[in-house]
């Protein structure tokens, strides 16, 4: 197991509702849930001191408490960040940093985890998260993949759906080859001071944030600091059917290889 970060809380907002998957935190692979493997990564990541389950369900309150998670509960929330603030509330002693992580995560890399526990440790004033390199072009072209630029030092700059940055010979091959060393794929896990937490819960929805549909487009537009952490691969998330079937398939192989390893 990993060893907690003094301050550090990893805080996973927990829903039963799902638009494209619902109940999928609840979804078995390999005879455990969704959301008690992506725990159990935080826990080897960042110690089991260090993570709590948030939610408003008492059907997922009992099934994390079964797996020997600890539990805040909240209220009913927007969205998950919300969740995780009210959470971080909740906590004794309050914690200094947050991390985000989404419960159908059940493959985050723990160097992913530590890596951005260690940004927030050495830069106290701004929001962190993740980017991976994109594969392809057809992910730099697809808009269910979002993507991050960032500038030299490591700010954020923007997030998109869109292949950006934009260039005047569209999005052929080559051109993604040339705008690949500043454009990432997007990880959604974050990283909160305390203070940038209760500030960013505080403000409203905001135009590029609808426009995009990304919620960390809230962040950028009201002028917060975020800064990439750039990471090497971005496993899949459980977002739909077809992503739940790959997972199961992938944890099903590591589960017989002896599971749990520090990827």
């Amino acid at each position: 197991m990993g060893q907690a970060q003094e301050g550090l809380a990893v805080i996973i907002p927990a829903r039963l509702a799902s638009t494209r998957l619902p109940r999928k935190l609840l979804a078995l692979a390999a005879g455990r849930p969704i959301l008690e493997w992506t725990w159990r990564r935080a826990c080897l990541a960042c110690g089991p001191d260090a993570v709590w389950i948030a939610t408003d369900s008492d059907e997922i309150a009992s099934a994390a408490a079964s797996f020997g998670a600890r539990v805040v509960p909240t209220g009913e929330h927007r969205c998950g960040t919300e969740r995780v603030a009210e959470a971080a509330t909740r906590l004794s002693p309050t914690p200094e940093w947050v991390i985000n992580l989404q419960g159908d995560e059940p493959l985050v890399e723990l160097g992913t985890l530590r890596a951005l526990a260690r940004a927030l440790s050495c830069d106290p004033g701004s929001i962190a998260t993740c980017g991976a390199p994109l594969e392809s072009p057809a992910a730099w072209l697809d808009p269910a993949v979002v993507k991050v630029v960032d500038a030299a030092d490591g700010r954020i700059l923007y997030f998109s759906r869109a292949p950006v940055p934009g260039t005047r010979e569209g999005g052929g091959a080559e051109a993604f080859v040339r705008v690949s060393r500043r454009v990432r794929r997007h990880i959604g896990i974050y990283g909160f001071p305390r203070a940038l937490l209760a500030r960013f819960v505080t403000l409203a929805p905001a135009p590029l944030e609808e426009a995009e549909s990304l919620e960390q487009m809230r962040a950028i537009e009201a002028g917060l600091p975020m800064r990439l952490v750039r990471v090497a691969a971005a496993p899949p998330a459980v977002d739909t059917p077809a992503d739940l079937e790959a997972v199961r398939r992938i944890l099903a192989s590591a589960d017989g290889a002896g599971g749990d390893g520090d990827g």
